[in-house]
């Protein structure tokens, strides 16, 4: 048998304390008149049914043992047996076939309904009932038990179904999230890691041919070698670093202006900035951001040649932003920025699929002689989706 649903929890609990506030009423009603004691009994039973299935330990035991709600019924019968079946009490089986829906399989449900609508019937024999009572007592009131029954039936598929459901938008929701952490991770060993590592072997392939020649150039290309080894290792450390960090410490325009003067250290460029306090509250568009601008800057040292750098972060409008790097260096046809990933260069084509991927766009302009300018447009709230479900919820 599944585990029960909140729902199907909630709806347990509800019934049965309706059926205690029901039965007190009535039992206050019969204590007016002097004959309360057996109508006590029932509001005893009623009470011991809400506590225990409010405990978790009996929960656990339902989950395990589903035919022990056949107790509930027993109970509720024998009081109703007690206190008269052509009382008002009666609804308290009536709220056990809800019970034994919510709970028990359909087999062993059915049974016990059955048993409880023979139980009603056994008891309406010695009882003097007039014609209009009969049709009452013997069609409408099995009627209703078995109406309850599938009622709770109903609900528990009900919760089962949605259940299922949400597991299976889970299970669909990891899949595309570990899809796109894989893309995302390839996206980083291509813009960081790749590329080093690429100028590594170009400079490991030159040093044989300086040794016969040069022995000065070969040193100077096995130093270079070596602190391209050293950036290599900074680079790992830092996408380990980004991967392990859930929450950025710093403003999102403070760290845009941290990755430019890193930049600008590590190149001595020139690199001039106007950056508005615009915060970016979604994580993923955050990291998504910070890499498209080192990805941005990185193409720029390697292609623009001698040229001034401008990066401008802005609002624009309420919940979006941009984020524009512009540089007045060599600039390239846009056939053959269009064509690198022919040539085995995604630098372009990843950051379009950051935007992408966050709900953002992305635009890359450039011109021989005209220089480059990139520029990244997202909600700083993540997807519009998103917002959507948080607003409903």
């Amino acid at each position: 048998m599944l585990p029960p649903t909140r729902l199907q929890l909630r709806v347990a609990q509800v019934a049965l304390l309706v059926r205690l506030a029901l039965l007190f009423l009535l039992e206050l009603a019969w204590v007016a008149r002097g004959d309360g004691l057996g109508a006590l009994g029932v509001v005893a039973a009623a009470g011991v049914s809400y506590l225990a299935l409010s405990s978790p330990r009996v929960r656990v035991a339902l989950m395990r043992h589903p035919l022990l709600v056949l107790l509930d019924v027993v109970l509720v019968a024998v009081v109703v047996a007690l206190v008269g079946v052509d009382t008002p009490f009666v609804l308290a089986l009536a709220t056990s076939a809800l019970l034994v829906g919510l709970w028990l399989p359909v087999a062993p449900g059915l049974l016990v309904v059955l048993f409880t609508v023979a139980i009603d019937l056994v008891l309406l024999t010695g009882q003097p009932i007039d014609d209009a009572g009969l049709v009452a007592y013997v069609v409408v009131v099995p009627a209703v038990f078995v109406t309850l029954w599938l009622l709770g039936l109903a609900i528990r598929r009900s919760g089962h179904a949605e259940a299922r459901a949400q597991a299976s938008l889970r299970d669909a929701m990891s899949a595309a999230a570990t899809s796109q952490e894989r893309g995302r991770i390839a996206r980083e060993m291509h813009d960081t890691i790749a590329k080093s590592l690429q100028a590594m072997a170009l400079t490991a392939s030159s040093i044989p041919h300086h040794l016969h020649r040069d022995t000065d150039v070969a040193v100077a290309r096995a130093r270079e070698l070596e602190q391209d080894c050293t950036l290599v290792i900074a680079q790992v450390r830092e996408l380990m670093g980004e991967l392990r960090t859930p929450v950025a410490e710093l403003s999102f325009s403070d760290t845009v202006a941290q990755v430019v003067d890193e930049w600008r250290s590590s190149t001595g460029r020139r690199c001039t900035t106007r950056l508005a306090p615009v915060d970016v509250t979604d994580g993923h568009v955050r990291y998504e951001l910070l890499m498209g601008l080192r990805e941005s800057l990185d193409n720029v040292r390697q292609h623009a040649g001698r040229c001034t750098v401008r990066v401008v972060l802005e609002a624009a409008g309420a919940d979006r932003l941009l984020l524009v790097v512009s540089d007045d260096g060599a600039g390239s046809e846009p056939a053959f920025v269009a064509a690198s990933p022919e040539r085995g260069h995604f630098g372009v084509v990843g950051m379009a699929e950051r935007m992408a991927g966050v709900g953002g766009t992305f635009r890359h302009e450039t011109g021989p002689g005209q220089g480059t300018t990139v520029t990244f447009e997202v909600n700083r709230r993540g997807l519009v989706e998103k917002d959507q479900r948080e607003v409903v919820a």
